[in-house]
């Protein structure tokens, strides 16, 4: 058995011993109302960062030198796994627990520790969007991306939609054109432009059918209504490494926002 094996394999142990003992301690505690659940579960994105960071405990105080002895970095991310996922399960097949060993590794390097920085372009979340367009509903997946302003404010921004209800838009371009001889008359029919309602017609093929640019414009003319969102996703990139964390929606500790999938990448020179 390979070091990452019987290190990975280790820390599963010792995830579940602490998850056990945690347990225990909770339940002696006659004055704790809240269940034990409750402080296991990674209820909200900002708290999944919190402790990946190992800056929070599960109770959402500071890590502790008392709490940092108990349970080092590495177990403590290995908590944030999904850990029902077949491939940490799968006694035949080791290949995805090395993968997550070496992940922890990378990530609690000695003296080069690496965190998540929200408002960064290390995270990008995706999302699907139900509106109604038309009268008929829709379905758009959506990514979003934090945006940092010169005053050091941040906010997030939709920087793409992808959706197929444009899918017509094939059939006003071949009525709303500027003419190939223009040219001839100094482009004067660029003023076909005033007072249209879609003037995205009028400029190139590759702009008038992207989907985030139509998207914009219907939803600048009241044509599109928002009615839902469902299915975040967040990926997470580091050098060489990208990692995806979604909601597991459970009565078990082991809920909330975990990392369901870890892809080593290939460095850019």
């Amino acid at each position: 058995m390979s070091r990452a094996i019987f290190l990975f394999f280790g820390l599963i142990l010792l995830a579940i011993s602490l998850n056990l003992n945690a347990q225990k301690s909770f339940n002696v505690s006659a004055s704790l109302r809240t269940p034990a659940e409750y402080h296991l579960q990674v209820k909200q994105f900002g708290e999944f960062v919190d402790r990946f960071n190992y800056k929070t405990d599960w109770k959402g105080n500071s890590i502790s030198d008392e709490f940092a002895q108990k349970i080092p970095r590495a177990n403590y991310i290995f908590y944030l796994f999904n850990s029902e996922d077949e491939r940490l399960t799968n006694p035949n097949d080791s290949s995805y627990r090395v993968l997550c060993s070496e992940f922890i590794a990378f990530i609690d390097e000695p003296n080069n520790s690496k965190t998540i920085t929200l408002f960064s372009e290390q995270v990008k979340a995706y999302t699907i969007v139900n509106f109604m367009y038309f009268g008929k509903p829709q379905k758009a997946k959506v990514e979003l991306t934090p945006e940092v302003l010169h005053d050091r404010s941040a906010k997030w921004v939709i920087s793409s939609v992808e959706t197929d209800c444009f899918a017509a838009i094939g059939d006003s371009l071949r009525t709303h054109f500027i003419a190939p001889n223009s040219h001839e008359t100094s482009f004067i029919n660029t003023k076909k432009i005033n007072g249209q309602t879609n003037p995205i017609y009028y400029f190139s093929t590759t702009l008038a059918t992207n989907s985030t640019m139509l998207f914009l414009t219907e939803a600048a003319k009241n044509r599109i209504k928002i009615q839902t969102i469902e299915n975040v996703v967040y990926y997470i990139s580091f050098p060489g490494w990208k990692i995806t964390v979604e909601e597991f929606n459970r009565t078990t500790t082991n809920s909330g926002w975990l990392i369901s999938n870890i892809e080593k990448m290939s460095l850019k020179n």
